[in-house]
């Protein structure tokens, strides 16, 4: 395996599925919508992957977060399969410091970071997956640290107009039962409409004596796209969640940890798009979503319940002209929780912006200027400078820019208002938290002159200050809580010092024997992380132990390689992971080191409208975790049927 990654130390890949008849890698076509000035990938000056629904139709998945770890440079940190819960992690970051935008909007819960991946829709409705990496918060707001996510679906997308049913169920071991449904049509040329659904439920797989890993999650979803005269759009969307699963450890490490939660979350959005004239155009949007969080802690306990609101707009006038692009807009946030163990607490953000891009024949450069401001961090400016040169043979992009976080309410107040003795081992919240500031470099190499293959190499920089950050900390040292046993560990908020991180993310893309009768393409890849250096005192001084350094992997490989014949598709795929060991004697576990989990999955045409999937996730019966406690499937088969009719309208 070492020789494996020294060879690979420079190479990362992510392939993109596509049928027999559309097999191509072109990047240079592919529009960034996220950027709202229709930036391709390469005019971007960041390393940029964009899955379409092309590819979606093509892997076989039961959740988001499962395609996403195919992807390289992300790292999920699952807590139970099947998208039971799962923290986005890119470049190294906390899952706190990577944003998720839904149309746009953002979908992060300002209660706590591990609800980001609680995407309220049916992959079925997906239109384009973007994932942009590096400080992003000049454009997006506060959060955007190690990069962001942006889901587009097709209602929001303006001209998709296509009539489509599609209908997938799924039964495997541990009873497990899946249905996805999805359907849209073009009712007339004024209105657009979908609705769409998936389910997905199971016994799970025995962890301990008696206790087993049971999940049942949910989604219902409807949008609209309505065509009011011939300059405005308004698209619309409703939807529904609801997971309910054992949770044990997912949170704490107290021996005491016996718990399950449910999490509910309704999402309603709304995007009006005005134009002008045939140069620029004005976009307002809008999104309310409402969160509640149960959390059983233990039968013998109080229950923890929260409820948390996110309310977001934004309005942005946009210019595209000639060789020249402008996006200038107001962003309002406003979040607030309602909770047992924290307390009731409010936050208003407001933020301005503009980006500007010009291209320079070869040359594109994209500076952009946003100003923040909470009662928090006050007043805070994130520039950003983004430079890419292109031509037929390579690529080379640079960015600089500024990235800020503010605590969430979980990192300031969590159990602060729990007046009974906490057991040791829990998490302990911290108002006095500042906001975390860092200063992000990228510089990127893509080389396109191999037949049929793009190779991509990046190296990054992150200079962080203030990180937050939850340290194992003795209870005689927290001065702000009072319900805490003597002389026991907690893991304490706090702000580490400084810490300076230096990564390297490359990316191949192939696609080979695209004449033969047998079609391979697919993916390798790999993130190192090379050091992840903390300069100030706080560990050198007292001695603390951080989760932040202790999760973070240095290293990440992929692979993803797919077979087509006739009508048969072959897929393999998998990912190892390295990091620091750790163990936890009171609830008898130890998070390994390493692991690698293999992946099978083959899939039959019967014909251009049905299919036939089966599938083996861990296929080698891999133990292994990524958050200490939480442990993941071991070996489990899937087969599943599924349904297609899509009649273009475009």
């Amino acid at each position: 395996m070492k020789k494996l990654i020294i060879l690979l130390i420079s190479v990362s890949l992510f392939g993109q599925q596509t049928n027999q008849s559309n097999k191509n890698i072109n990047l240079e076509t592919v529009n960034l919508y996220s950027s709202f000035i229709d930036l391709n990938a390469e005019e971007s000056g960041k390393n940029v992957t964009v899955i379409n629904a092309t590819d979606l139709d093509n892997y076989s998945f039961n959740s988001i977060d499962e395609l996403l770890k195919l992807i390289p440079s992300i790292e999920l940190q699952s807590r139970g399969g099947f998208g039971t819960q799962s923290d986005l992690v890119l470049r190294g970051t906390t899952f706190n410091q990577s944003l998720v935008l839904l149309d746009g909007m953002r979908i992060n819960d300002p209660l706590t970071g591990h609800f980001s991946m609680y995407i309220p829709i049916n992959p079925f409705e997906i239109y384009q997956i973007e994932i942009i990496r590096g400080g992003c918060s000049s454009v997006y707001g506060p959060d955007a640290v190690g990069g962001i996510i942006n889901i587009i679906t097709k209602t929001f997308k303006e001209n998709y107009n296509n009539d489509e049913i599609k209908i997938e169920s799924k039964f495997g071991q541990y009873n497990l039962k899946g249905l996805n449904f999805h359907l849209s049509k073009k009712i007339s040329n004024n209105l657009f409409s979908t609705i769409s659904g998936n389910g997905i439920k199971s016994d799970g797989q025995e962890l301990y004596d008696d206790i087993f890993s049971f999940f049942d999650n949910r989604n219902i979803s409807t949008s609209h796209r309505i065509k009011i005269g011939k300059k405005i759009n308004l698209m619309l969307r409703s939807s529904y969640s609801k997971s309910y699963f054992n949770s044990q450890y997912y949170y704490t490490r107290s021996s005491f940890d016996l718990s399950n939660e449910t999490i509910e979350k309704t999402w309603n959005q709304l995007k009006l798009n005005y134009k002008i004239d045939q140069y620029s155009q004005i976009d307002f949007l809008t999104a309310f979503q409402s969160t509640s969080d149960l959390y059983v802690f233990n039968p013998d306990f109080p229950v923890y319940e929260n409820e948390t609101n996110l309310l977001s707009s934004k309005i942005n006038y946009v210019m595209k002209k000639d060789q020249h692009r402008l996006v200038s807009g107001l962003e309002f946030q406003n979040r607030g929780i309602i909770s047992l163990d924290r307390g009731s607490h409010d936050d208003v953000y407001v933020g301005g912006y503009i980006n500007f891009m010009k291209r320079f024949n070869k040359i594109v450069v994209n500076p952009s200027l946003r100003i923040d401001y909470n009662k928090a961090y006050k007043t805070q400016l994130c520039p950003q400078f983004d430079i890419n040169y292109n031509n037929l043979k390579y690529n080379l992009r640079f960015s600089v820019g500024r990235t800020i976080r503010s605590a969430d309410f979980t990192e300031r107040f969590y159990n602060n208002n729990y007046s009974d003795t906490l057991s040791p081992g829990r998490n302990i919240g911290n108002p006095d938290l500042s906001s975390e500031n860092s200063l992000n470099l990228e510089l990127g190499f893509d080389y396109k002159k191999f037949k049929n293959t793009l190779f991509k190499s990046t190296i990054f920089y992150r200079q962080s200050s203030n990180l937050i950050d939850w340290v194992i900390l003795n209870s005689n040292e927290i001065e702000t809580s009072i319900n805490l046993f003597e002389n026991e560990s907690y893991l304490f908020a706090q702000n580490i010092s400084k810490l300076n991180t230096l990564g390297l993310e490359t990316e191949i893309w192939f696609d080979l024997l695209r004449e033969k009768k047998i079609n391979i393409n697919g993916s390798i890849g790999y993130l190192k992380i090379f050091s992840a250096e903390n300069t100030g005192n706080i560990f050198n001084e007292s001695s603390l132990s951080s989760k932040y350094l202790a999760n973070n992997s240095g290293d990440i490989f992929n692979y993803n390689l797919i077979f087509h014949w006739k009508k048969f598709k072959l897929n393999f795929n998998g990912k190892y992971k390295n990091r620091d060991n750790e163990t936890e004697v009171g609830i008898n576990q130890e998070l390994t080191k390493s692991y690698f989990v293999h992946n099978f999955n083959l899939n039959y045409n019967i014909n251009k409208h049905g299919s036939i999937n089966f599938e083996i996730i861990n296929a080698l019966n891999t133990n292994y975790a990524d958050i200490l406690g939480a442990i993941m499937p071991k070996r489990w088969s899937i087969i599943g049927v599924k349904y297609i009719l899509n009649n273009r309208n475009n």
